[in-house]
């Protein structure tokens, strides 16, 4: 049975069972008049999303728009395939992302460089979106969802430049796709995410600082689950990026840059302490997920301090 549960007032949140693991990606349902999914996972999720809509009492033919906050794979690489279920719906994209969704080659091949065909393997094929069914939207925009509930959308670069994070109005909460941080364990795990091509150090932690001024009272993270302790969960994020920040510097000025990805790794696995129970979760962030979070710091620092890098 789909884990499935209201998190607010006609917000559901869907366990996605993403790459085939509890607890790791969030789809959420706003139940209003204008029925609306926030995410769709990758494709291999999408017979989970479409069980929990109907676990809801929702048929899945009464969805108007499937939001997703970047075009990741993990995120929007199931949209194609859920439409099949979803004839009326809108696929809401960034405007920088949108043409991916249409033509999503150039998409699936950068996820291949970047993390090999395993990626393919775990999401699974990406089926293009006609034009007509896209609608991008830009920072400020906003969508009227039923009488108590318009969301805003903004931008939100850092983690990818075609990041939406979203404020729903009905509970003050905001989704916020990978723009904060990763947070499992009911809060016990909190770290960066921030895998290649596309971080920004800068634009990162100015994302945070723009969302920490909405006064939102809730965080709907996409991996995983739901925060009231929004500011502190903001600050924590930012003081966590600067740490690692602090120790790439730090290796950058002893001439030890190439080392330091190690040091990263290790520190982060480290606190993957409280979620070893969880067997295929501990494995896929220990083996997968922060080696890649690692490379795209790597990557950052090679493109934004390489002179100094090759004179130290």
């Amino acid at each position: 049975m789909t884990d499935m549960n209201e998190v607010a007032e006609n917000i559901f949140m869907i366990d996605d069972l993403l790459y085939s693991i509890p607890k790791w990606g969030s789809v959420y349902l706003i139940n209003e008049k204008k029925k609306t999914l926030v995410e769709s996972g990758p494709a291999t999720s999408a017979p989970v999303v479409i069980d929990g809509i109907r676990s809801i009492g929702i048929k899945p033919e009464d969805i108007a728009y499937i939001i997703v906050t970047h075009i990741h794979l993990d995120h929007a690489g199931g949209a194609g395939v859920l439409l099949k279920d979803m004839p009326q719906a809108q696929v809401v994209v960034h405007h920088k992302g949108a043409r991916h969704l249409v033509n999503p080659e150039k998409l699936v091949n950068s996820v291949i460089k970047a993390q090999g065909e395993g990626a393919m393997e775990r999401c699974g094929e990406v089926i293009p979106i006609a034009q007509e069914r896209v609608r991008p939207v830009n920072d400020g925009d906003t969508l009227s969802l039923g009488d108590k509930q318009v969301l805003m959308f903004f931008d939100a670069p850092g983690h990818a430049p075609h990041q939406l994070c979203i404020y729903e109005s009905r509970n003050g909460g905001i989704f916020t796709g990978d723009a904060v941080t990763v947070l499992l364990a009911d809060g016990e795990v909190s770290l960066p995410f921030q895998p290649p091509p596309d971080f920004d150090l800068e634009q990162n932690n100015n994302t945070i600082r723009k969302l920490m001024k909405q006064e939102a009272r809730a965080i709907y993270y996409s991996h995983f689950g739901v925060s009231h302790s929004v500011k502190e969960d903001m600050q924590l994020a930012l003081d966590k990026i600067q740490v690692w920040h602090n120790m790439v510097v730090e290796a950058i000025n002893n001439g030890t840059f190439e080392s330091v990805a190690e040091k990263l790794l290790a520190q982060a696995c480290a606190e993957l302490e409280p979620i070893r129970k969880m067997e295929s979760l501990y494995n896929y962030m220990a083996n997968i997920h922060l080696p890649l979070v690692v490379a795209g710091h790597m990557k950052y620092y090679r493109e934004h301090f390489g002179d100094f890098i090759t004179k130290n």
